[in-house]
């Protein structure tokens, strides 16, 4: 079967700029089997009572989970039989109708099919769920000629080696490549603006929103997690009368963010052609694996249920202990014979055990029923590993001050929304991580919701090490450093300390910090010890060049207190850059 791609012509720049800022997003292809749940009970169905195959077209089929239709295939939607009516009254809408049951265990282990020929074409595939898979674009598309020639060769490959028909979507961003590919469109770079327009606000049901995806309204990582309900927020968006993707996108974003949420704001993001900005990606030093060697081998699928638990909990237990969590995990499996198989699940939150032990059984169940379906052969499997690909830290996925996404942190953005109102965007300000070398650079503060600025990357030579001071102060407070004859201690040429400090003399009043912890104008404090000096030269080679130097100092405070404070010398003066707790 040979498939056919639509590229969406370029039709010039609209107002607003869409292509400016759909710039950054990921070129990103969609691969996706149309009603897969329905194509995989179907198929089983088949090799169950070894019957013909049916044409979805001609024969009414629906898909039955829980007595309610989740899927129906076109002669059967054309009968009257719909998605969410009941099992009694979809057989008396279509009383000829192939009545068959879901199962989400046959659904994953089956797709790993569409993901080995997928993989025949190009590398690196994600699984999003059983039925879709992502990828990134660019490399794959460098390889094959070409974008539509890429498309028509993963149709290709899927079509021979399956059988089934799939469609293939590129765009800019993941969201606009979902929809691309159920018309089987290929969106020009930089016009996904224009493609999203004109699709109905019920597009937003399946948007690919999570903290998995840069989402801000993260959840917990170790309670269940309350996701954005986008059944309810489209009915909303509805009744307000915005139709479009285009009409939402034509919304100024603060007013969506101050009257929606961040949610919302986030929705408004994806109608424009953009995408959220990624999770903070975090490198352990050492790589994390969780592997475990079986005996006797993994050679069924109803093996594979008593290795996922222990596995999934020493890779949880492996995360705590450094505080991270796990959004995109691939599997690995050894067969006895030698071979590698791996396979990328992607997940729109963090993976908890309960995830990760299904991942494992659907992969598991997958390689095992390629082999068994007429696949490349697969020998009995002897070691499992699970390598964490994209990982961030645990803080950025546990509860927020008011909790986790509820009725109490509503309240709170509506009250930071109505303080900006009242007192403008400054009012409520959040710090972000941007990067510097001095403490006061590395962190800017920009009004809340607002576009977070683009980080700074290094390397910072002569910036401080973790941990940072808790304090920092945005105006460093003069003081006085002297050593044990009253003199002053500079930071000379060589980087070396003119003498060891003994007192540190607080110059002026300073910030509230400084006399919370006793270093009132006018005190002098005993230096305990003190460290090396960190000489910083910023842009030696021009005229507005900056030379400063840092010490970690520790002072004896009221009583047996220390206080453990940071000093910042410049044109040989000395002021306070921070405090530690």
């Amino acid at each position: 079967m040979m498939g056919t791609s639509t590229t969406v012509p370029d039709t010039g720049t609209p107002t607003g700029s869409p292509a400016t800022r759909t710039a950054a997003a990921t070129r990103t292809a969609a691969v996706i089997v149309p009603d897969w749940p329905l194509v995989a009970a179907l198929d089983r169905h088949q090799r169950r009572t070894d019957s013909e195959p049916v044409d979805l077209a001609l024969t009414p089929v629906i898909l039955l989970d829980q007595h309610r239709v989740t899927h129906a295939g076109s002669a059967a939607r054309q009968a009257g039989a719909l998605p969410g009516m009941r099992r009694r009254a979809a057989r008396a809408a279509c009383p000829d109708a192939l009545v068959l049951e879901g199962d989400r265990e046959g659904e994953s282990a089956l797709f790993e099919l569409v993901a080995a020929a997928v993989d025949t074409v190009a590398a690196g595939v994600d699984v999003l769920r059983p039925g879709t898979l992502l990828m990134s674009a660019r490399g794959p598309a460098r390889h094959h000629g070409g974008e539509p020639t890429l498309a028509e060769h993963i149709i290709d490959a899927v079509a021979d080696l399956t059988g089934w028909d799939c469609s293939v979507g590129i765009a800019d961003g993941p969201f606009a490549a979902l929809l691309a590919a159920r018309a089987g469109r290929i969106v020009r770079p930089g016009r996904s603006g224009d493609y999203l327009a004109p699709h109905p606000i019920a597009a937003l049901r399946d948007a690919p929103v999570g903290p998995g995806w840069g989402h801000r309204g993260q959840p917990a990582a170790t309670r269940a997690e309350r996701r954005l309900d986008l059944p309810e927020t489209v009915d909303l968006l509805q009744r307000l009368g915005i139709a479009t993707l285009g009409d939402l996108a034509a919304l100024p974003a603060a007013s969506v963010a101050d009257r929606f949420g961040p949610d919302v704001a986030t929705l408004h993001l994806l109608a424009t052609g953009q995408e959220p900005a990624p999770p903070a990606a975090h490198h352990p030093t050492q790589p994390i694996l969780a592997e475990a060697a079986l005996d006797p081998p993994l050679v069924r699928t109803d093996q594979a249920a008593f290795v996922a638990r222990p596995l999934a909990e020493q890779l949880h237990t492996m995360l705590v202990e450094r505080g991270l969590v796990c959004t995109r995990l691939r599997i690995v499996a050894r067969t006895e014979g030698g071979e590698e198989m791996e396979r990328t699940w992607r997940h729109d939150g963090a993976l908890t055990v309960a995830d990760v032990v299904d991942r494992i059984r659907w992969q598991c169940d997958g390689w095992i029923t390629r082999a068994r379906l007429g696949g490349p052969a697969t020998g009995a499997i002897v070691r499992i590993g699970l390598h964490p690909l994209q990982l961030a830290p645990a803080g950025q996925n546990a509860p927020a001050l008011w909790g986790s996404a509820g009725e109490a942190a509503q309240r709170a953005a509506r009250a930071f929304a109505r303080a900006q109102g009242l007192a403008g965007e400054d009012a409520v300000q959040v710090p972000v991580l941007v990067g510097g070398r001095l403490l006061a650079e590395e962190v800017r503060l920009v009004p809340w919701r607002a576009e977070k600025p683009a980080p700074r990357h290094g390397p910072w030579p002569g910036s401080l090490p973790r941990p940072v001071p808790a304090t920092v102060f945005r105006t460093p407070p003069p003081v006085l450093l002297q050593d044990a004859h009253g003199s002053p201690v500079v930071v000379t040429a060589r980087g070396l300390l003119s003498a060891p400090p003994a007192r540190l003399l607080v110059a002026a009043p300073g910030a509230p910090a400084l006399q919370r912890a006793g270093l009132r104008a006018g005190t002098a404090l005993t230096v305990l010890a003190h460290g090396a000096p960190t000489v910083i030269d910023e842009r030696w080679w021009t005229p507005g060049g900056n030379r400063a130097a840092r010490l970690q100092l520790v002072l004896a405070g009221a009583g047996d207190e220390e206080t453990a404070v940071l000093a910042l010398s410049r044109t040989g003066e000395w002021f306070l850059e921070g405090m530690y707790d």
